[in-house]
C-alpha cells in the first residue's frame, strides 16, 4: 500500500495546515503542464492529499492501514474536489496553477493584458584584429519582421481609419476554454481577428494585409566598441523582431575576431615575436618594426637573450578611460640557413674570444 505521509513528505503527527502546505509545494513542483513535470507523481500527490486532507478519510487511513483501500477510502485517484477550499479555486490554489493559467494568450489571472514584445534575433560577424583593438563601424542588411512602411504599423490602407473589432467588441480579448486534468477552464485569450488591438482596419493595408508588420530587409549600422573580445556580443535594443503594437525585440551581434599573422592578445596587452640577427641581439641597436599604430623604431639592448621582452607602453588594446594596454615584443635570434667562409672565420675568432 502507498504511504501517503511519505508521498507528501510529512510526519504522521503533521497538522492539517502542514499537510496542506506540503501538498501545494509538491503539486506546484510536479504539475505536468510545467517543464520537467511528472504526471504520475502529480496524481500520487493528489491521491495522498484527497485522503490526508480530509479529516474523516485520514482517520480511516490511520485506522485501517493496509486495508484502507478496501474500506471505501481513497480507492485511487478519481479527480479533485475543490469544494473544501475557502474562497473557491483562486484563493488557495492560485499559486499552484499560476504558471499554466496565468499565461494563456498573454493575459494574467486578473485578465489584464500584457504588452506584446517582439522576438530577439542574433547574427554573427567577423572583424579584423585591428577593428577589435580600435573599434569601428559595420553596415549589415538583415531580414526581419518590421513595421509596414506604408501604413506605419496601423494595418489600415492610407487615408482610411480603424473601427472597433466586431469579434472581440473592442476588448482585444476573447474567452477561451481549455481542458486539463482538473476539468475545463475558461480564460482570456488574444483576439485572432484584431491581434489583440481591439481595433480592425476599415480597409486592410495592401502591403501588409492588415497585419501592420511584414518580413522585409533592413539595413543596420553596428558600432564596434574598442577593445571588444572574440565571442562577445553587442546588444542593439529595439532592433529585433517588431510587432504592430508593442515593444520590439533586441538584436544581438556576436563578434568573431579573425586571427592576425603577427599579433595576438593577452588581456589588454598585445604580444608579438621579433626575430633578429645574432649580431643585433649581441651588439644591440635600433630596429624598425610594424605595429598597429604604424612603423615604430625600438632600441634593442646589448647582449639580449632569446625570450627577452621589450615593452612599449600604450600600444596595446583600448580599455576604459581612453587608456590602452602595452605592446610586448619577444626577442628571438634569427639563425642563418648557411654560413659563408668569411662568416665561419669570424665565428671562429669569436669562439677564441670565449663567445
Amino acid at each position: 500500500m502507498k504511504d501517503y505521509y511519505e508521498i507528501l513528505r510529512v510526519g504522521k503527527n503533521a497538522s492539517a495546515e502542514e499537510i496542506k502546505r506540503a501538498y501545494r509545494k509538491l503539486a506546484h513542483e510536479h504539475h505536468p503542464d510545467k517543464k520537467g513535470g511528472d504526471e504520475k507523481k502529480f496524481k500520487e500527490i493528489n491521491e495522498a492529499y484527497q485522503v490526508l486532507g480530509d479529516d474523516q478519510k485520514r482517520r480511516q487511513y490511520d485506522q485501517f492501514g493496509q486495508t484502507f483501500s478496501q474500506q471505501g477510502g481513497a480507492g485511487g485517484f478519481r479527480g479533485f474536489d475543490f469544494s473544501g477550499f475557502e474562497g473557491g479555486f483562486g484563493a488557495d490554489l492560485g499559486d499552484i496553477f499560476e504558471d499554466f493559467l496565468g499565461g494563456f494568450g498573454g493575459f494574467g489571472r486578473t485578465g489584464a493584458r500584457r504588452q506584446k514584445r517582439g522576438s530577439d534575433i542574433s547574427l554573427g560577424i567577423d572583424i579584423s584584429f585591428q577593428e577589435s583593438v580600435f573599434g569601428g563601424n559595420r553596415s549589415v542588411v538583415i531580414e526581419k519582421t518590421s513595421k509596414c512602411e506604408i501604413c506605419g504599423g496601423a494595418g489600415a490602407e492610407p487615408g482610411t481609419g480603424l473601427k472597433k473589432c466586431a469579434t472581440c467588441q473592442g476588448t482585444g480579448t476573447v474567452r477561451e476554454t481549455r481542458r486539463s486534468l482538473f476539468g475545463s477552464f475558461t480564460s482570456l485569450a488574444e483576439c485572432s481577428h484584431c491581434r489583440g488591438r481591439g481595433e480592425a482596419p476599415e480597409r486592410a493595408c495592401k502591403q501588409c494585409r492588415g497585419a501592420g508588420v511584414l518580413r522585409q530587409s533592413q539595413g543596420i549600422e553596428i558600432v564596434i566598441p574598442p577593445g571588444i573580445r572574440d565571442g562577445e556580443a553587442i546588444k542593439l535594443t529595439g532592433l529585433g523582431e517588431e510587432v504592430s503594437k508593442g515593444q520590439a525585440g533586441d538584436l544581438y551581434v556576436r563578434i568573431h575576431v579573425l586571427p592576425h599573422h603577427i599579433f595576438r592578445r593577452e588581456g589588454y596587452d598585445i604580444l608579438m615575436d621579433l626575430h633578429l640577427p645574432v649580431s643585433r641581439m649581441l651588439l644591440g641597436g635600433e630596429e624598425t618594426i610594424d605595429t598597429l599604430d604604424g612603423k615604430i623604431s625600438v632600441r634593442i639592448p646589448e647582449l639580449s637573450k632569446s625570450g627577452d621582452f621589450l615593452r612599449l607602453r600604450g600600444k596595446g588594446v583600448s580599455k576604459a578611460r581612453a587608456q590602452r594596454g602595452d605592446l610586448l615584443i619577444r626577442l628571438y635570434p634569427k639563425l642563418p640557413k648557411r654560413l659563408s667562409p668569411q662568416a665561419k672565420k669570424l665565428l671562429s675568432d669569436l669562439e677564441k674570444e670565449g663567445l
